[in-house]
């Protein structure tokens, strides 16, 4: 079992009395907290970590099996750890174990938008990453926006409509400009993401829609694509992303040579900690919780920042943006993965300890 100190301990470190920036230089606290961890195995509060990963329906599923793999591999040379292969829109019952700590690492439809944490609420399963209602929130990139922006997050301006009651293209222009985006409300990974200049284009693309999914348009800003990981409620380093050809769909976020990551991004030192901040600001107001990855937009020639989406289970293949923005922070997987567990781990031995003082 997985047992844990008492006091809460941020990324990792034994003292809490580190400024942010010299934790990710001490490589030595992270070695003492993973040496903790893989001493308290068959302790009082976990015996193994369940990777839950695939999918049945979800349009990501090829990615979540990726990143499912990678992590099952690095989390088992430092726990006690089963891997799941989801093949049906439910939880597994034979992931429902109390004394385990779940590891979803699967994305799209069920997985990231509140379905599969709903399940494992509904069961008392400790989990890492954000519960239900923070998952089906963030999911929803139109409500994501809105909730940002009243905090005073620059959001790209945007319409949610379905196809079979689309506003005209007229009036889509009128509003957005002729340069849009036309993307799924609630999917990842730029699925089924369109670009048009046109009011033609426009309405080709409108008239071979799903209609039974729901999309946004938004207005084309000529910027540079930044994404930045978020871990425990802190920002680590922004990555910039250049797309070989066009913008930034699933063929050049996946296919190998298709885009270029940098890290830390080619960006005024002003604009990183702006990022930074806006991405800790719509965490904490999105209800989020042990990590994110959150996307944003920089308009060079006006200095702007955009937030774009959050996404509550990032891609963490050995290529994926969070783990180059973790690395480049100075924290590799292994560190990343038994951050993540502690704090699951936390939340499950302080409700412990809660219901324990209740009886």
């Amino acid at each position: 079992m997985l047992e844990f100190p008492k006091a809460k301990i941020r990324y990792l470190c034994p003292i809490d009395i580190i400024g942010r920036n010299e934790i990710f230089r001490n490589k030595s606290t992270y070695g003492w907290r993973i040496t903790k961890i893989s001493t308290m195995i068959n302790k009082k509060y976990a015996r193994e970590v369940i990777v839950l990963t695939g999918g049945n329906s979800s349009s990501e599923k090829e990615i979540s099996l990726l990143s499912g793999e990678t992590v099952y591999k690095i989390c088992k040379t430092i726990f006690p750890t089963t891997k799941i292969v989801l093949t049906r829109d439910e939880l597994p019952k034979e992931a429902i174990q109390e004394d385990a700590i779940i590891f979803p690492v699967a994305h799209g439809e069920f997985m990231e938008d509140g379905g599969l944490q709903a399940a494992m609420e509904a069961e008392g399963l400790a989990f890492v990453g954000s519960d239900s209602k923070s998952s089906a929130l963030c999911m929803d990139k139109s409500l994501a926006k809105r909730i940002v922006s009243e905090v005073g997050i620059p959001v790209v301006n945007g319409i949610k409509f379905a196809p079979a009651s689309a506003p005209s293209t007229y009036s889509i222009i009128s509003m957005l400009g002729r340069n849009l985006f036309i993307k799924p409300n609630a999917k990842g990974s730029s699925i089924d993401t369109h670009f048009v200049s046109s009011e033609m284009e426009l309405g080709l693309t409108i008239h071979r829609l799903n209609e039974d999914v729901e999309y946004i348009v938004e207005r084309g800003i000529d910027g540079i694509d930044l994404t930045v990981a978020i871990l425990d409620g802190e920002a680590l380093e922004v990555v910039e992303i250049l797309p070989k050809y066009g913008f930034l769909d699933y063929r050049n976020k996946y296919t190998p040579g298709y885009s270029s990551k940098i890290c830390p991004a080619r960006i005024p030192e002003n604009t990183r900690n702006m990022v930074k901040r806006y991405g800790e600001m719509a965490f904490r107001c999105c209800r989020c919780r042990d990590w994110a990855r959150i996307d944003f937009l920089f308009q060079k020639d006006t200095g702007k920042v955009f937030f774009l989406e959050i996404n509550t289970i990032p891609g963490m293949t050995q290529n994926s943006f969070y783990p180059i923005s973790a690395n480049a922070a100075g924290v590799n997987m292994p560190e990343l993965i038994s951050t993540l567990v502690s704090l699951a781990a936390d939340r499950k031995r302080e409700k412990i300890n809660f219901m324990g003082g209740l009886g």
